[in-house]
This record gives structure tokens, C-alpha cells and sequence, in this order.
């Protein structure tokens, strides 16, 4: 699979859309939906809708965040092991 690049305009057009629609940012009362159900509600090649997504993504979040997300699933990972070989 070689490289892919959405049009920059595409990205700026459909961004929010496609974040209000995807998990990124799920609400209580809606489903979230994926790349494939977003791309045929807004009319997208799913590769568009992946790639606007990944982007969004960490434009919206500092690098920081991903960090610490994985240093707590790291710790959660550990505390669940170590409570399974005590049992």
C-alpha cells in the first residue's frame, strides 16, 4: 500500500464532520460510526475519511496526551496482572 495524501482543502471542508461522527469524540446519546459509515453519509472515499480522522486527531490532542494515555494503560495493564498472579 503506498502512500496517500487527502487534499488539504478536503481535510479543512470536512474535519469537523468527520470528528463529530467518528470515536474520537463519542456522546452518551449517539453511536459513533466508522470511517466506512462516515465516508458514505458524507459522500468520502473511506481513505479520505481514515486519513481527515488521523489527522484531526492529533491536531485536536497535544502529544502529551498520548503519553500519558499510554503510560496509565500500561499501569492498568500491570495492576491487572499482578492482582491475576496473586489469585
Amino acid at each position: 500500500m503506498g502512500l496517500y495524501l487527502t487534499d488539504p482543502e478536503l481535510y479543512k471542508k470536512y474535519k469537523d464532520e468527520v470528528l463529530k461522527r467518528s470515536p474520537s469524540f463519542q456522546r452518551s446519546d449517539k453511536r459513533a460510526m466508522s470511517d466506512k459509515e462516515i465516508a458514505a453519509e458524507l459522500g468520502l472515499e473511506v481513505r479520505d475519511v481514515t486519513q481527515i480522522r488521523c489527522i484531526a486527531e492529533r491536531d485536536c490532542y497535544p502529544i502529551e496526551m498520548y503519553q500519558e494515555s499510554m503510560d496509565f494503560k500500561r499501569a492498568a495493564a500491570k495492576e491487572y496482572a499482578e492482582k491475576r498472579l496473586r489469585s
